[in-house]
């Protein structure tokens, strides 16, 4: 049975290398100088345009939330258009036109169909919001007062308040550490002044990648990008993120009101383009990201029934990342959650996977990446990553071979390298009575 089901693995590792292939990037620079990533998608008359910018809130400096009030402004009225009007006119383009700032980027994404009446007049929306939005001082006034309503909600939420404390305490003197929402106060203090000079900064096309895919000819992508970036302003690369230093682990209680406590264990993790890159993903796969069959999910939940769920995952950043192990348990179980937990993590870091574990996780990975590309939208997010973080070209269709590649010894070196067992710890829930 056991052949027989790697046998059917290995079937799927063979096709999805195949599928993997068939997306080809084609890269290349605006005369402004923005970088460009293009994948032909010729099977539907649509086309995915967006565009990346390093603008998230590791650039808002004391300014908390600023990356993200510039962002969401974007679509609120440009050019000649007042908000409602340039929302009425996307909405007779039928196009989808959508942005976010994250911590380290923010985007603008058009989705559009391929008949020239609506492509045309979509692009120029889009154009108008990268390079000529409003700030309309009333549009500003309403987005920071929806950001403040969500501060408030995300501090109702357990989970949500764990995960940002976390990132607080490994980068708690690094703007990795900016809480991409900001805070009451720095929304209430901030000045149009403080968004057009955030825009005129950031916004710029030496800071731009520029990624589409679609039912274009490269000549017409080539034009496409020319006409977007050749009214943005030229700008300059921002400088560069600071390097991140390994924080001492410590551990933060926070008491709420709840049923249930929410545990995260985190450090310091890895950069995109990390060398160990790959052994890391299979080794995390194996550990905590690999849903059902993971060490975390058997060892915790199945064989000793302590957690709802727990999984572990990097973020994969400029500089190291966080890696965050998580769980979710009843109140009167979470120190002997977080004894297990902590005692699985050290075991694995130490040993790293079984055999089998590892066969497992290579082979879902594997068998999983062409799901991951399969539609246009999921294409261009990662067409975005591999402009942004400067990776290869032709990292899509290599994906499946260095997966394949890694062995076990791979990991064990890669996780006794990077990752150091003094753990941040964040603990959230009722601790009334608790020792």
């Amino acid at each position: 049975m056991e052949s027989r089901f790697y046998a059917l693995i290995l079937g799927l590792v063979v096709l999805s290398g195949e599928l993997c292939a068939d997306v080809r990037v084609i890269s290349w620079e605006t005369k402004k100088g923005a970088k460009v990533n293009f994948v032909r998608a010729a099977e539907i008359p649509m086309v995915d345009i967006r565009v990346v910018f390093g603008a998230g809130s590791v650039r808002d400096g004391r300014n908390y939330g600023l990356a993200k009030v510039v962002n969401r402004l974007l679509l609120e009225g440009a050019g000649e258009f007042e908000a409602s009007g340039f929302k009425d006119k996307l909405a007779m383009t039928g196009a989808n036109l959508y942005a976010d700032s994250l911590r380290e980027m923010a985007f603008i994404s058009l989705r559009t169909l391929k008949s020239e009446e609506y492509y045309n007049e979509s692009l120029d929306l889009l154009t108008l919001a990268v390079t000529r939005p409003q700030f309309n001082a009333l549009e500003m006034k309403r987005v920071v007062e929806e950001m403040q309503l969500e501060i408030a909600l995300k501090e109702q939420s357990l989970g949500a308040v764990a995960d940002e404390s976390l990132w607080g305490s490994i980068y708690k003197d690094h703007p990795y550490g900016n809480f991409p929402l900001g805070n009451k106060e720095s929304l209430e203090s901030l000045q149009r002044e403080d968004l057009l000079a955030f825009f005129s900064t950031y916004y710029v096309t030496q800071n731009a990648v520029i990624s589409i895919v679609g039912d274009l000819e490269k000549a017409d992508a080539i034009e496409l990008s020319e006409k977007l970036s050749e009214k943005m302003l030229q700008g300059k690369p921002p400088k560069p993120i600071p390097d991140v230093t390994i924080p001492a682990g410590l551990t933060t209680i926070i008491d709420k009101q709840s049923k249930q406590t929410h545990i995260r264990l985190g450090q310091v993790g890895i950069s995109r383009n990390e060398p160990d890159y790959f052994p890391l993903l299979v080794g995390n796969h194996a550990l905590g990201g690999n849903s059902l069959v993971s060490v975390l999910f058997q060892e915790i939940r199945e064989k000793r029934g302590l957690s709802y769920s727990t999984y572990s995952y990097f973020v994969p950043m400029e500089k190291r990342g966080p890696f965050v192990v998580g769980m979710q348990t009843e109140n009167e179980k979470k120190d002997e959650a977080l004894k297990v937990l902590r005692e699985q993590v050290t075991k694995f870091l130490r040993d790293g996977p079984s055999d089998t574990d590892l066969k497992l996780a290579k082979a879902n990975l594997i068998k999983g990446f062409p799901n991951r590309i399969d539609s246009n939208q999921k294409i261009l997010g990662y067409l975005s990553m591999i402009g942004f973080y400067g990776l290869p070209s032709d990292y899509l269709t290599t994906f499946p071979k260095k997966i394949e590649n890694v062995n076990k010894s791979d990991v064990v070196a890669a996780f006794r390298e990077k990752m150091p067992l003094d753990f941040a710890t964040v603990v959230v829930g009722e601790m009334t009575g608790s020792d």
